[in-house]
């Protein structure tokens, strides 16, 4: 994954995720990448999983440079 994308929500629908999330115990990101990909084949998804785990461990790594 090599590209960041910017989704538009209504403030509603964010609030309502956010809350799923919370409740989930998990970022809101973690949440909205389950549900993207929650109907994924299974090694199709896997992928997904993989690639979204490195560019986090990656945006993770650059925020600590910068500190």
């Amino acid at each position: 994954m090599s590209n960041d994308a910017v989704v538009r929500l209504p403030q509603a629908v964010v609030e309502r995720l956010e809350q799923e999330a919370r409740r989930l115990g998990i970022s809101l990101e973690e949440y909205v990448l389950e549900l993207v990909l929650r109907d994924l084949d299974p090694p199709e998804r896997a992928k997904e999983y993989i690639e979204a785990s490195k560019y986090l461990l990656g945006q993770a790594r650059e925020g600590l440079e910068k500190t």
